[in-house]
C-alpha cells in the first residue's frame, strides 16, 4: 500500500537557509518519509522540526532525494514535494521503450543486486524488463516488468541502494550546497 502523508496545499520551493512555518511542516513530513524508507539506517531517523532549513535538514533532503531516485540538489521543489507527500506513487511509471536518466539509475540499482546484466544505458529494453520482472517476483508483487509504485517501493527499500546514498559522500556535505549556490538546479 502506498502511504500518502497529508501535506500542505501550497508547496513553495524550499532550500538551505529558508525559514518559515512551511519549513517546519516539510520537516515533519520529511521525518515521516525517512522513517518509512531508511532501512539501512544511513540517516538519523529525525531532523529537528525548527522551521529553519539548516545543514541537517539539507542532508536529510539530499538523502531522501537519493533514496527516491530524484536529482540530489537539496532543494525541495515540485518533484521532492511530490515524493514527500505521495511517496513512490509520485515516481514515473517506467516500461519497455522508456529512455531516461531514471531508467539508468534503476538499471544500476538492479545490477547492484544481481538482477540486471545488460548495459547501463538508460534504455528500458528487454533485459531491463526481465530484470524488473525477476525483482518483482522476488518481492512477491505482480511481475509485469513495469516500474510502478509497488516496484519503486521495494527498490527504494533495498539496503544496497540506500547504502549508495550514504552521508559521507561529498554530495551530502552541507557546505557543498552553500559553495555551489550560484549555479543551482531546481528539483
Amino acid at each position: 500500500m502506498n502511504t500518502v502523508i497529508p501535506c500542505i496545499i501550497n508547496r513553495p520551493t524550499l532550500e538551505f537557509g529558508s525559514s518559515h512555518q512551511v519549513v517546519k511542516q516539510m520537516q515533519r513530513v520529511l521525518n515521516q518519509r525517512l522513517a518509512q524508507f531508511d532501512s539501512a539506517l544511513s540517516f538519523p531517523k529525525k531532523v529537528s522540526e525548527t522551521g529553519y532549513f539548516d545543514p541537517n535538514t539539507l542532508m536529510a533532503v539530499k538523502y531522501l532525494q537519493c533514496l527516491a531516485f530524484l536529482a540530489v540538489d537539496g532543494v525541495v521543489g515540485p518533484k521532492t514535494w511530490a515524493f514527500l507527500c505521495d511517496g513512490p506513487a509520485s515516481l514515473p511509471r517506467l516500461r519497455l521503450g522508456t529512455a531516461s536518466s531514471v531508467v539508468k539509475a534503476v538499471q544500476e540499482a538492479l545490477k547492484d543486486v544481481g538482477y540486471y546484466r545488460g548495459a547501463v544505458d538508460g534504455v528500458f529494453g528487454a533485459k531491463t524488463t526481465v530484470a524488473v520482472q525477476n525483482f518483482q517476483k522476488s518481492c512477491k508483487i505482480v511481475a509485469d516488468g513495469v516500474m510502478g509504485w509497488e516496484t519503486w517501493n521495494e527498490l527504494i527499500k533495498l539496503d544496497v541502494h540506500s547504502s549508495h546514498c550514504r552521508l559521507n559522500s561529498p554530495k551530502f556535505s552541507p557546505m557543498a550546497k552553500v559553495q555551489n549556490s550560484f549555479g543551482r538546479n531546481s528539483n
